[in-house]
C-alpha cells in the first residue's frame, strides 16, 4: 500500500511539474488587437500681420526681461546671457512691427543693446562693467518706456509684413 501510494503521490508530482500548456493556452482569454484609425492633418495656412496685441506682447515680454536683467546681474552668466538675448530678440520683434520711421528710432536703442550683449558674451564682468551695463541698461529702458509705450506708437504700426525680407 505505501509502495502504491508513493507511486500514484510521484505520478501526481511528474504532472504538476509538467503541467498542461496546451489547456492553458486553449481556456485563456486572448486580447483584442485594437486597430488604429490614420489621422489626417489638414494644414493651415496662417497668416501674421502686425496687430497691438502683438506689439503688446513683446513690449511686455522685453520689459519683464530688461528688469529681471538688471536686478540679476553678474549672479548667472547663462542667466545674463538668456536675458540679454530675449531683450535684443524682442526689441529686434517691435522695431519689425513699427513703420520704418519708428523703427529706426528704436533701432538705435537695440544696436547700445548689442553692445552690452557682446560686453556680456565675453564675460568681461567686473564690478566696473557691472556698474557700467547697469546704468546703461537703466538709461536705456527709461527711453524706451517714454518713447515705445503703446499709446504713443499706436499710430505707427504696419498695415501687414507684406514686401519686408523674411527672418532666418
Amino acid at each position: 500500500m505505501k509502495r502504491a501510494f508513493a507511486i500514484i503521490l510521484a505520478c501526481f508530482i511528474i504532472l504538476n511539474l509538467t503541467g498542461c500548456d496546451a489547456v492553458v493556452k486553449k481556456f485563456t482569454r486572448k486580447k483584442k488587437e485594437t486597430v488604429k484609425m490614420p489621422r489626417f492633418y489638414q494644414p493651415q495656412k496662417y497668416t501674421k500681420k502686425p496687430s497691438p496685441e502683438l506689439y503688446k506682447k513683446h513690449y511686455v515680454y522685453w520689459e519683464s526681461f530688461q528688469s529681471e536683467l538688471v536686478n540679476v546681474l553678474g549672479q548667472s552668466h547663462k542667466k545674463d546671457l538668456m536675458c540679454i538675448e530675449q531683450i535684443v530678440s524682442n526689441l529686434r520683434d517691435m522695431q519689425n512691427i513699427l513703420d520704418p520711421e519708428k523703427g529706426a528710432a528704436l533701432k538705435k536703442h537695440v544696436d547700445r543693446l548689442v553692445s552690452v550683449k557682446d560686453t556680456i558674451e565675453r564675460e568681461e564682468l567686473s564690478q566696473f562693467n557691472k556698474d557700467s551695463i547697469k546704468s546703461t541698461l537703466e538709461h536705456e529702458e527709461r527711453l524706451i518706456r517714454r518713447e515705445f509705450i503703446y499709446g504713443k506708437v499706436k499710430d505707427h504700426l504696419k498695415k501687414s509684413f507684406e514686401n519686408e525680407p523674411q527672418a532666418k
